[in-house]
């Protein structure tokens, strides 16, 4: 199997609109298309993030959302400095975040999108992930 990277992340959401609104403010997408169902209704988009190559989709599907609420399906890379400058964004959109906190391999920050999804944004930082090895290594683990 070979894999070259990701194509995709597909979020489930109770309100198209209402999450469009907010995936575009916050990460500045831009939408690269629509998916009608068979009843004709839209119900899925997909845009392109700026200077990623990857896309977010989104669809519409209330049930599957709701099963999501609290979840944390994806984090986003960024550096040390990108989340500081991620912090001061949430905050001029008026949007409540955490502090950013020592996570396993490096720093972590995170909000929620409107139906409660957890989005992480994370930057590795070598050192805190050496530290990380060195208590895994010397901890209580069975000896082979």
């Amino acid at each position: 199997m070979f894999v070259t990277g990701l194509r995709h992340l597909k979020i489930w959401v109770t309100d198209l609109t209402r999450s469009r609104a907010f995936y575009e403010q916050v990460f500045g997408l831009e939408h690269a298309m629509s998916f009608e169902d068979s009843d004709g209704v839209v119900r899925g988009m997909s845009f392109r993030i700026p200077g990623v190559d990857f896309e977010l989709a989104i669809r519409e599907n209330p049930e599957l959302a709701k099963a999501l609420y609290d979840a944390d399906p994806f984090a986003l890379a960024t550096t040390r400095e990108g989340l500081q400058q991620w912090v001061e964004h949430l905050d001029r959109l008026g949007i409540w975040h955490p502090p950013i906190v020592r996570a396993s391999r490096g720093w972590a920050c995170g909000f929620r999108d409107p139906d409660g999804i957890q989005i992480r944004l994370y930057a590795y930082d070598e050192q805190v992930a050496q530290t990380a090895g060195e208590q895994v290594r010397s901890g209580d683990l069975p000896q082979a």
